[in-house]
């Protein structure tokens, strides 16, 4: 019979994407010579990986004499297993199988590594123990047109809206800035069945506080994923933070970025993430139009104490055909150090025989029978078919000498019954707590309910009686003592204010149609030209809104300020204390207006406060000025629409919606009025009487609107949505959707006085997005990674300023040439 011996391989363990011993990510890789293949079936690797309990193990089949047959050959087959499955194909174990093989092992003739995916070319970057070694990952890069925050409102994929909205709150972010990044990032597939939504976060204090703990199975929600070859597979989020501002290499072409990186899904954090960098990579190139491609250098698992180093690399194409970019070749690269050596036995597989039903080892009983077609003490012919596999899911030990004889079995059954009657009178003690503390609960819970239901109903009948009824100032004071009176519908502006907007459409509808583009207005390459000059810190906290004039920033905060900016000199000028959480800001001549979350709306000039008004019964959510400078409006959640006399911040005109509103534009001629709308319409009012004219759906709750020059269009996004919609006013339905840009989720839109230019702002950053005329398309010759909260347009289109939540400024102009 053939030897007993038992079977040895010899197997290494590495720490990859580091050369420091006990960080980065482990891998253990297991060397099978060709002789040996056939006795290393599936399952027995499948529990070899068990063991190891890394995330995965590799199985890396070599000749059998390496030093005499090695250089026949250039290529190394490997067998990538978690501890659940095989995999085709992952990154961190290629990089680390190449490091072992270029360098540790010195097979430099080896150049390829096949995977069940397909081969992998890989080369050395450096050689000798810690040197640098990269792989040509396969790719098939897809972008999503779904977002979580998308989802969370919208419908279908399969799943009650209610259960997927439950799923998707309950795995959300407690922190307001991760959970908005949760909602708004980006879904992008490497490959089919490799899935990442990539979350881009302000700071690395927020990168610290995502939390393993709020899982998601992406799979049960549903819809997220485009139709068809694309749905199904793994899916998790990528967290990431910039930790250097992006550079281009002069000589390549190529944008460099630095970031700090978590990968986080299904309560487990992983040290090493090499698919998903490859796909934060992808992703970058192609929604930044990056034709030189994209170099990325990346550390993950700092958090966890196994910090790694992952580097990165894209080559691009322009696809003749549509001009879009696509990835060309992908490189995925690193280090790696060997932690421990050393041999290990072949897992034995117990075998019966069908005929006998002895019990065999299954290698050594089949090599019998392949010599003497018989089983071993008897002459009974037996086959390989007559093997029956042993499985159990325990090892049965031997009893304890204390279990041998009657009375140690009688002493051991006796002080289990006691050990089980205690456990059962302590059930029952703390059985009986759980109901005490239950019926309170149920209690406290039924008078909780009791007291919402009471006070939701109080609340729902005072905003129907506030949205019917309004407020207006007599006429005469003394022939009503002086004593406000009650008016039941809309109020129109006074005659003088109504002829003052007609005048104004009529000079600006005349001048419109003909009006050429102003001279040294900024071209094309202007704008694709602009670049961030200047980088200003404000004393202002959780900035909302931004308005120019004359050279100068008003930048708002929720700290109660408004602060003033220098754009010519590049630095903050003072402060005006508003006093309440200022929501919008607008600037006209030497007068700074304020709104607030307390609803008033406040004007200071030259640092000193002219005027207060408080019309609303919540917070102002929006302010527009009439292009006649004469008109001052407001819109809030108390649903209603507010016309001020500029000058003298009294109320002119006032009208209640049936939602709450959330932002507001006047049309460039002044003879129309848009507000947004927490159900998702843009309600068009006649700016003269406020009867409603028009209404667009937009889909969800409006962010912000604006108004383009040209006369016919409007541009709007909306919470949750990762695109910018331009409406045309002279259409309806589903026809007034002139285009949808796709430009990431936005908090602010600005278009410049020509109609060509539509700035937007948002977390991923900056855009412009150009409409050429002559060829009736749009384009996008600007996208920076400056997150923003408001954007604006400086002198001549040649400047964007733009201002984070944080309070930064940032100054877009055309590099300087020296």
């Amino acid at each position: 019979m053939a030897s007993s011996e038992p079977i040895t391989l010899t197997y290494l363990t590495v720490d990859v994407f580091t050369s420091t011993r006990y960080l980065g990510n482990p891998l253990a890789v297991v060397l099978i010579p060709a002789s040996l293949r056939p006795q290393l079936t599936q399952s027995v690797k499948q529990r070899i990986a068990r063991e190891f309990n890394f995330s995965e193990t590799v199985f890396l089949h070599t000749l059998d004499d390496e030093a005499r047959d090695g250089l026949s050959a250039t290529s190394r087959e490997i067998d990538i297993f978690t501890i659940e499955e095989e995999l085709p194909f992952a990154g961190h174990p290629t990089v680390g199988t190449a490091y072992l093989v270029l360098n540790h092992l010195g097979w430099k003739h080896v150049d390829t590594l096949v995977t069940k995916a397909g081969p992998i070319a890989i080369e050395p970057l450096e050689r000798g123990e810690g040197g640098r070694v990269k792989a040509t990952i396969p790719h098939a890069v897809h972008v999503h047109r779904q977002t979580l925050g998308g989802l969370l409102l919208g419908s279908g994929g399969g799943v009650k809206a209610e259960t997927r909205r439950d799923l998707i709150e309950a795995s959300l972010s407690d922190d307001a800035e991760i959970r908005e990044a949760e909602l708004n990032g980006p879904v992008v597939s490497i490959v089919r069945g490799m899935t990442f939504l990539l979350a881009r976060l302000p700071s690395l204090e927020h990168l610290a506080k995502v939390s393993t703990a709020k899982r998601l199975d992406f799979n049960k929600v549903g819809g997220l994923l485009d139709k068809g070859e694309w749905e199904g597979g793994f899916v998790c989020r990528y967290y990431y933070v910039p930790t250097e501002e992006e550079r281009r290499d002069e000589k390549s072409g190529r944008k460099e970025f630095k970031f700090r990186t978590r990968m986080v899904e299904l309560g487990f954090e992983d040290p090493a993430t090499g698919s998903a960098a490859c796909t934060l990579a992808s992703y970058l190139t192609v929604s930044g139009r990056e034709v030189g491609g994209a170099r990325l250098a990346l550390t993950q698992g700092v958090e966890m104490g196994r910090q790694s180093e992952i580097e990165v690399e894209t080559t691009a194409v322009v696809e003749e055909e549509g001009g879009e970019v696509k990835v060309k070749d992908l490189y995925l690269g690193g280090t790696a150090v060997v932690v421990t050596k050393g041999e290990m036995y072949v897992p034995e597989e117990p075998v019966a025989s069908r005929k006998t039903g002895t019990v065999f080892e299954k290698r050594l009983i089949e090599k019998y029978i392949q010599e003497n077609h018989k089983e071993p003490g008897t002459d009974e012919e037996l086959d390989v078919e007559d093997l029956l596999p042993i499985k159990t899911n325990r090892i049965v030990r031997p009893r304890p000498p204390q279990f041998t004889s009657i009375p140690s079995m009688l002493k051991a059954f006796q002080d289990e019954w006691d050990a089980l009657v205690l456990e059962s009178y302590n059930t029952r003690q703390q059985l009986a707590r759980t109901r005490e503390e239950l019926a309170t609960a149920l209690y406290q819970n039924d008078a909780a309910v009791r007291v919402i239901a009471r006070l939701t109903k109080e609340r729902d009948e005072a905003r129907e009686a506030l949205s019917r009824l309004t407020v207006t100032a007599s006429a005469g004071g003394a022939a009503t003592g002086g004593h406000d009176a009650m008016a039941v519908d809309s109020e129109g502006l006074p005659e003088a204010l109504a002829a003052h907007v007609d005048q104004v459409q009529a000079e600006k509808q005349k001048g419109r149609k003909k009006r050429p583009v102003p001279e040294g207005w900024a071209t094309t390459e202007d704008v694709c030209a602009l670049q961030q000059t200047a980088y200003t810190d404000l004393p202002v906290t959780q900035a909302t809104s931004l308005a120019l004039n004359a050279g100068y920033a008003a930048v708002g905060g929720l700290d109660g300020k408004v602060d003033l900016y220098s754009i010519e000199a590049k630095a903050h000028e003072r402060s005006l204390e508003i006093g309440e959480p200022v929501t919008a800001t607008v600037w006209i001549g030497n007068k700074v207006v304020s709104a607030t979350s307390r609803g008033s709306v406040k004007a200071v000039e030259g640092g000193v406060e002219t005027g207060s008004v408080t019309e609303h019964a919540g917070a102002v959510t929006g302010l527009a000025v009439h292009p006649g400078e004469q008109i001052l409006a407001s819109v809030g959640v108390d649903k209603g629409i507010i016309f001020y006399d500029l000058q003298s911040l009294q109320r002119v005109a006032r009208v209640y919606t049936d939602a709450e509103l959330t932002s507001c534009a006047f049309h460039p001629d002044g003879h129309l009025f848009a507000a947004g709308t927490q159900s998702g319409l843009i309600e068009i009012f006649d700016t003269k009487t406020l009867q409603r004219m028009a209404n667009f759906t937009l889909g969800a709750p409006v962010k912000t609107l604006v108004f383009s020059e040209n006369g016919f269009w409007f541009a709007a996004t909306g919470v949750g949505q990762s695109s910018v919609t331009v409406f045309d006013l002279r259409k309806e339905g589903d026809a007034a959707r002139a285009k949808e840009l796709q430009t990431g989720d936005v908090s602010g839109l600005a278009w410049d006085y020509t109609g060509q230019y539509l700035a937007t702002a948002g977390s991923q950053g900056v855009t412009v997005q150009q409409y050429v005329k002559a060829s009736k398309s749009w384009t996008e010759p600007l996208r920076t990674s400056t997150p923003a909260v408001a954007v604006q347009w400086g002198d001549k289109a040649r400047q964007l300023v733009a201002v984070s939540r944080e309070g930064v400024v940032s100054v877009l102009e055309p590099q300087q040439s020296e």
